[in-house]
This record gives C-alpha cells, structure tokens and sequence, in this order.
C-alpha cells in the first residue's frame, strides 16, 4: 500500500502515532510503550475493523513470507496473533502448552508475563515444573508474535526472562530453536538493566515495568 493510504487509514484511530522514518512506517501507541516498525510494501491492506470496545480500530494485514499477519490498532492497544509453539522448539522435541489464543493484545501479553514475574518468589506459589515450563512457553509465543509484526517488547521480555531465570530453567521446557532476533532483544534488555543498575541499587528485577 501507498504511506498516504496507510496514514490516512491509521488516522482514523485518536491517539495513534504514525510517522515514516528510515523508509519504515513507525505506529506507535503510547498506552503500551512500543511502536510497531513496518515496511509499507509488505501491508497488504488497512480496514477498520470492529473490536469489543466499540472504539475505533484498524486492522493491518501483514505479508510474512507465505503467511499474511493481522495487526489490529486500537486507540490503547495493539492485537496480534501469537507464534505457534511448533515454530519455536526443536523439530521433535516434546512440550506441553495451555490452550492458545488465535489473538492476543499487547496489554494482555504485558500482564500475563509480569503477573508472572512478580509471583515466582512467592513462597506460597505452587506451580508443578511442567505447567511453569507451558506457561513460559506460551508466553514465548506470545512475543515472538509481537515481534513478528514489527513490535520489540523489551520490557515485557524482562519479564520473561527474568522468570525463566529465577527457576533456572524449569524440566519440562522445550529446547527452543536459535532466533537472532530474540538475541538482538535479549541484549536490549540487558542493556536497559545495565543502566536502571546505574542509576539505582543492583537488583535483580526486571529493569523497567
């Protein structure tokens, strides 16, 4: 699509940031902190779109390769579909996760991960090694899926991996396949710890909220 077209679509939707920056459009949405960086030439179409709020929104349809992807605007939020498990274990290895949403929004993702992440070191918590390695699984879908469409969710994946350390990796998790991606995001979060410890005693918890 053309940026005009894109820009007036997205337009449509208050509080939505949209600008054209290095030949990427960039959406961002203050209420969650990220922006979605995408390149105009791999969005198929921009549609509103009904969404349960009954508030204006925008459905992007992204190409991915063979796949084409929604990312649905809204004025707070952004919805997206989380990554299949399949696609980021090892061929053949076993793993067990909950049941998927088709759909997740970004604030949804943020919740989950961090409610995570604040309960590990609750002594009362009670979870079998198996649920824990599902849930940190499925929480891996759900921002490979944010990635997938443009989002770097850095402090959502501080979170994440602040979890998995705690337990040290618990049995049960898949041995997850190499992602360049999740390197360059994991590095990001490091550096955001990096210089939360500078400006404030070291801890171990995630650097941002």
């Amino acid at each position: 699509m053309q940026v005009y077209e894109l820009t007036e679509a997205l337009a449509e939707v208050p509080g939505v940031e949209v600008k054209v920056k290095r030949g990427l459009l960039w959406v961002h949405i203050p209420a969650i902190g990220d922006t979605a960086q995408l390149d105009p030439d791999a969005i198929m179409a921009a549609e509103p779109v009904f969404v349960p709020t009954r508030k204006p929104a925008v459905q992007l349809d992204i190409r991915r390769g063979h796949e084409v992807l929604p990312l649905i605007v809204t004025v707070d939020d952004m919805v997206f579909n989380p990554v299949y498990a399949d696609d980021l274990v090892e061929k053949g290895a076993h793993r067990r996760i909950p049941a998927m949403p088709a759909l997740i929004s970004y604030s949804e993702m943020h919740r989950d991960v961090r409610a995570l992440g604040k309960s590990i070191d609750d002594p009362k918590l009670d979870l079998d090694p198996e649920s824990l390695a599902a849930t940190l699984l499925a929480h891996r879908c759900f921002l490979a899926g944010a990635m997938r469409v443009g989002l770097w969710p850095v402090r959502v994946a501080a979170w994440w991996e602040y979890a998995n350390a705690r337990v040290g990796g618990p049995a049960g998790l898949a041995p997850l396949r190499s992602d360049p991606d999740w390197d360059d995001l994991m590095s990001d979060v490091a550096e955001a710890r990096r210089q939360t410890e500078a400006a404030q005693s070291p801890s171990m918890q995630p650097a941002t909220d």
